[in-house]
């Protein structure tokens, strides 16, 4: 989201998540809360994705990549997704490839943090997929995030970097940046944790 100015961005937020919880339900998928909504997710199941092209319009997603644009939209098409398809390559078998769970996306307010409930969550998610016979997967966007989901099991499959030389740690534009960090995760259900 480079190409946002730090306004720009937090207009933007809001929007953007509303189309993705949208999409979200339009592809069978499920919104997780916990603690009056404390910490949510939105989780799509196997085989579905956010992008799929008969939803994509209902949920309003064209409409919500066009405010990024060209670099925003080059970065979330382009960059963000095949550095996805890749990491998940290395991570499944190809059958497994349409037989994982996709938390995709998970969050806490912030006066909420280090009350356990992002670790509930985790939990309730891994017990669905247990139940099911499926592994999980998720893109961690801070340390924070990263250490919390390794606590509860989750294998850090790749780093992915994006936006290098045009964007801070951060997001928001900055000459020569060092590139915002992801790290594409999977839980098993044969995991100890």
């Amino acid at each position: 989201m480079g190409a946002l100015s730090a306004e720009e961005r937090e207009d933007y937020l809001p929007m953007f998540l509303k189309t993705m919880l949208k999409a979200t339900v339009l592809n069978e998928g499920f919104i997780l809360e916990v603690s009056s909504w404390g910490c949510c997710a939105a989780m799509l199941p196997p085989g579905k994705k956010a992008d799929n092209p008969w939803t994509l319009f209902p949920a309003g997603l064209p409409g919500a990549v066009l405010r990024l644009k060209s670099t925003g939209i080059k970065r979330i098409m382009v960059e963000h997704g095949g550095a996805v398809k890749r990491a998940k390559k290395k991570a499944f078998t190809p059958k497994e490839m349409s037989e994982f769970w996709y938390l995709f996306i998970i969050g806490t307010d912030p006066g909420r943090q280090r009350q356990g409930l992002g670790g509930i969550l985790l939990e309730h998610v891994k017990a669905h997929a247990r139940s099911h016979g499926r592994p999980l997967w998720l893109e961690a966007s801070n340390n924070n995030a990263r250490g919390l989901y390794a606590k509860h099991g989750f294998e850090e499959v790749e780093e992915i970097t994006l936006g290098v030389g045009l964007v801070g740690p951060d997001g928001l534009a900055k000459h020569d940046g060092e590139g915002v960090k992801t790290w594409g995760m999977v839980w098993r259900p044969d995991s100890k944790k």
